[in-house]
């Protein structure tokens, strides 16, 4: 965890290594996880490309159906910021309550 804090030190510099890495068809969470950086950095052209990347894949299972449709309503709200932020705070705090996990301070800078 350490390592990672050192190499990323701040969102930025997540978003630029996840949008960096070249296409791997069949890896939609690459795309997917690309997209929400790009989003959250400001960069909605980037992320809009993302999750088109992640839309043109092949929904062979009922996951990745889920997946597209959060794919599509990331897309139609990758130009405002706020609501990424809260989206990915609700998803934030959905996977941790499925954890028992007490909820926590989410700040992204």
């Amino acid at each position: 965890m350490t390592a990672l804090r050192e190499r990323f030190p701040a969102l930025p510099d997540v978003a630029r290594y996840l949008t960096s890495r070249p296409v791997r068809r069949g890896f939609l969470w690459d795309s997917f996880d690309a997209g929400i950086a790009a989003a959250l950095v400001g960069d909605p052209d980037t992320a809009r490309d993302h999750f088109e990347r992640v839309l043109r894949e092949d929904a062979l299972v009922p996951w990745m159906v889920d997946a597209q449709e959060k794919a599509r309503e990331l897309h139609a709200i990758a130009a405002d910021r706020d609501a990424v932020t809260a989206w990915v705070t609700r998803a934030v705090d959905s996977c941790r309550s499925k954890l028992g996990l007490d909820p926590v301070p989410f700040a992204i800078s």
